[in-house]
């Protein structure tokens, strides 16, 4: 928001520099982003006069002229298409400094000198882009001083930062009664003389229809008729630049004025251009079209608020208005507007549309409802004296439903405890009286154009800033300590999480929300539906972390991502019986699809397979301290192949988790082609099978003896089965044991299997001598081969 220092000083006559308001108006929460001098720093232009102008011999579009500054003639070469002769301009001699430290000097324009340059405004830092040179209005003495000229008109914009809360101060009657109150100077407006004549009434020319009261709460339409299209008086035009306006006829400039100096939008209509004499005001139908004044048809977004006339839209109301019914060159009379919308209607299609403008901005942060008539009056009286018109008799004025005041109670004990101060009850109510609210007996009105005002501690907060948050009393602060222990829940998640990040997977967050397809293939009872989702593909909350996980795999393998280690850990849900809540057990799971190796030249290019996924699983659960757990085959989940899933039980069978490829039925759901091999483990049950009391031992200083056996056992014959029975016969001697090959094929019988088994002895004690190793080998060999009616492999 901008205004200007002499603008708000026609409305209070305050005693601060532009400085010291600008700190003032900080300290009172209204940012002053830049304070911006009209006439900038430069120095060595005078005012010339052009003697002459002939075509430059080498280039079309310069021109040489001759300018004198009074006492001597200089050529200059100039590119602008508006120089003429007889023209006083502002002619910068060489040495002159421009702003933006340019200086000008002696130069060679295609082969002829040129000593000087003639300015442009934008040249002069005066505006932002100029057309020509600034050829100047009056006729001064050529050698005068441009910036003394200027200096004499010198003022200053302040741009403020305004908060959404405060539509009030988006114009420059809000500032003036801000200023008012941190001054304490009084501030008055410019008073509204309108002076209606003829025989005929308004609304006689014009009937208003509001069908759609919420989004138009309030409708008041003015008629002026005779006017004159033309420029708008200098002044004006001076000041809409200054706040970033550009001026078009007297007309628009008007309510563009208006809008800066009350914050209310208007719009002005072509009276001839409304047909039927009738204003409706409704919200738009599906797919409707219109046209705007920017000349882009729009598709409206539904329950947009229109103004119609009695055939067609006129205007997107509070927002933009529209071509069919524009002020011309050839407008007579005006059909003025002055209403107000509902914030959140004009919020949702401003946004919709992609269409923001000066109405709308102070549209959906909240206008004043009772605004509306001294924003069209104030705007009908100035058309009638600087376009000519004459204000037809009486106001149209549609207000279904009056806006009250909102009423807060004044509690001075509240304020101050809020604000750690002991004011008066006479000093608060000083400061909120200073704010234009009215005070009855310990009741505060609020005017409408204060929409931020709701409760006591937003009066708190008024008077904090009129007496400078700085004079507030500093109380010393008790330390609140904010760190709280981690919970023990928390603790193991992260410990588990930490796991798997060693084992190389990477972590992956999902959504807890899919659709009903998605988790059909792993639900026996129905899922858990959202009441009010947002869209169809987040129906119903998750019963497992795969469905999410497998998405994250299709969306890597579309990308060329094929090679896939993932994890998570989340809450997933179940219906719980006789309940409300669903059921919201913690659960970890990890998928892995793609190359073992990621296809390094030196290893070998071959595919992940379900001993990968075991060997995570084992090593996961090894890191973890998860003793006596053993694994058996399962078939009964259905989103695993039959043929290649285990489960992991506790040593009380519970079952703690599944592993193994998803079903090819499952992947084609997500469109996955490749194998994917998975984990999921119910890490409620999980936790209290884990041994927590874990210590740690001397690493034993006596080597160890490693031996390693070949069996050849029947297929149907679980490995698993066989290394329980060698470590429980090997004693407190055999350290370890496990399968490291496994061979079919050549040599071996039909049904039957090869396993490798590596077995190490070590003792904490003594150095085992060959002997007793080779003793207990032999004897595990035995027993082994008795027990599974096994043999060695020759």
């Amino acid at each position: 928001m901008k205004i200007t220092y002499k603008w708000l000083k026609e409305y209070i006559d305050f005693e601060e520099s532009p400085q010291e308001l600008a700190e003032k108006l900080t300290n009172a929460g209204f940012e002053v982003e830049e304070l911006i001098p009209t006439v900038q720093d430069f120095s060595g232009v005078l005012v010339g006069y052009v003697e002459k102008v002939d075509k430059h011999p080498n280039a079309d579009r310069l021109s040489v002229c001759r300018v004198t500054d009074g006492s001597e003639s200089y050529q200059v070469i100039c590119g602008a298409p508006n120089v003429a002769e007889g023209q006083t301009v502002p002619f910068a001699k060489v040495g002159a400094l421009l702003p933006n430290d340019f200086k000008i000097k002696k130069a060679k324009i295609r082969g002829v000198e040129s000593f000087g340059m003639i300015c442009s405004k934008e040249e002069l830092g005066l505006e932002k882009s100029s057309a020509g040179i600034w050829a100047f209005d009056e006729k001064l003495r050529p050698g005068t001083d441009v910036h003394e000229l200027l200096s004499a008109k010198q003022d200053y914009i302040f741009d403020f930062f305004i908060t959404p809360n405060r539509p009030d101060c988006l114009s420059l009657t809000g500032f003036a009664r801000e200023t008012s109150a941190i001054t304490g100077k009084p501030f008055h407006l410019p008073e509204v003389t309108l002076k209606e004549s003829g025989s005929e009434r308004a609304d006689s020319h014009i009937s208003v229809f509001i069908h759609d009261t919420e989004g138009c709460p309030r409708y008041a339409a003015r008629v002026i008729k005779g006017i004159k299209i033309g420029p708008s008086p200098q002044w004006m035009q001076e000041r809409l630049e200054a706040v970033g306006m550009r001026p078009i006829n007297n007309i628009v400039d008007i309510t563009n004025y208006v809008l800066m100096e009350t914050g209310h939008p208007l719009h002005a209509f072509d009276l001839q251009k409304i047909k039927g004499a009738e204003i409706h005001v409704r919200s738009s139908h599906a797919h409707e079209k219109f046209v705007t004044l920017d000349e882009k048809e729009r598709l409206l977004p539904e329950n947009t608020v229109l103004i119609c006339d009695n055939e067609r839209p006129v205007a997107i109301g509070g927002i933009m208005g529209g071509l069919n019914s524009e002020v011309s060159e050839t407008t007579v009379d005006i059909l003025l507007e002055s209403a107000y919308f509902l914030p959140t209607r004009i919020s949702r299609s401003a946004k919709k549309l992609g269409l923001i403008s000066e109405a709308s901005q102070r549209f959906e942060r909240g206008a004043d409802p009772n605004g509306v008539i001294r924003a069209i009056d104030r705007a009908a009286a100035l058309m009638a004296e600087f376009a000519s018109g004459t204000v037809a008799k009486g106001i149209v004025d549609v207000y279904p439903q009056k806006i009250e005041k909102q009423v807060i109670p004044l509690e001075t004990e509240k304020i101050n405890k809020l604000l750690g101060t002991d004011f008066s009850e006479s000093l608060i109510k000083e400061k909120l009286r200073s704010l234009e609210l009215e005070i009855e007996d310990d009741r505060v009105i609020v005017p409408t154009f204060r929409v931020d005002l709701k409760i006591g501690v937003d009066l708190a907060e008024e008077v904090a800033r009129l007496v400078n948050y700085s004079n507030l009393p500093a109380n010393k602060a008790t330390l609140i300590q904010y760190e709280r222990p981690q919970p023990e829940t928390e603790k193991r998640l992260s410990a588990f999480r930490s796991v798997l990040l060693e084992l190389g997977l990477q972590e992956a967050f999902t959504s807890g929300m899919l659709s009903k397809n998605e988790v059909e293939p792993f639900i026996e009872a129905p899922p858990v539906q959202i009441l009010n989702p947002i869209s169809d593909d987040m129906t119903v909350m998750r019963p497992s972390l795969l469905p999410g996980l497998l998405k994250a795999v299709r969306y890597n393998i579309n990308r060329n991502i094929s090679d896939i280690r993932l994890f998570e850990i989340g809450r997933v849900f179940r219906e719980s019986r006789g309940n409300d809540l669903p059921e919201q057990p913690y659960q970890l799971a990890f998928i892995i699809s793609g190359r073992r190796y990621s296809g390094e030249w030196n290893s070998p290019d071959a595919d992940v397979d379900f001993y990968d996924v075991k060997g995570y699983l084992e090593n996961f659960i090894s890191k973890i301290f998860l003793d006596k757990s053993h694994f058996i085959l399962y078939d009964k989940a259905s989103y695993f192949a039959t043929d290649e899933t285990i489960a992991l039980l506790s040593e009380s069978d519970n079952l703690l988790g599944l592993c193994g490829r998803v079903s090819t039925n499952v992947c084609s759901v997500f469109g996955i082609e490749n194998p994917v091999y998975a984990v999921e483990i119910e890490l409620d049950e999980l936790s209290g099978f884990i041994s927590y009391g874990r210590t740690y031992k001397e690493v034993p200083r006596y080597p160890y003896s490693e031996k390693d056996m070949a069996l050849v056992c029947d297929e149907q014959t679980l490995s698993g089965d066989i290394v329980d029975f060698i470590q429980k016969r090997g004693g407190k001697l055999l350290q370890e044991a496990y399968v490291f090959d496994i061979y079919r094929g050549k040599n071996l019988e039909p049904g039957k299997k090869s396993l490798a088994i590596k077995m190490r002895f070590q003792s904490a004690e003594r150095t085992l001598s060959d002997r007793e190793v080779d003793k207990l080998f032999f004897k595990i060999i035995d027993e082994v081969t008795r027990k599974f009616n096994a043999s060695l492999r020759k």
